[in-house]
């Protein structure tokens, strides 16, 4: 259920921002509306694309994200070092306790 109200959710928001974008808004309060439309909608659809892979994801998953984002977000530079840590996590894939 809850994959059908994001993806329901990421199409109203993507055809409220085609409507602006076929009907330019006059407004800077309409514009910045639309771009919101825009960008929450592209988001919906890529957590609605995943959502069966969010589901299998480990639980200190939920707690780090947020707290990195953070972390991120007020020290901007800390992303020369978690880009290339990001990268190389990617392309080695650790397996935390998985057993073979």
């Amino acid at each position: 259920m809850r994959r059908h109200l994001i993806g329901s959710t990421a199409l109203l928001l993507i055809l409220g921002a085609m409507v602006y974008w076929l009907l330019p808004p006059d407004s800077a309060a309409h514009r910045q509306l639309e771009a919101a439309c825009w960008r929450v909608g592209a988001l919906m659809l890529v957590l609605w694309i995943a959502y069966p892979h969010l589901e299998r994801a480990p639980r200190w998953i939920w707690i780090a994200l947020p707290i990195l984002v953070l972390t991120l977000a007020l020290r901007p530079k800390w992303l020369l070092i978690a880009i290339p840590i990001v990268i190389v996590l990617a392309i080695l894939k650790p397996g935390f306790g998985k057993q073979k």
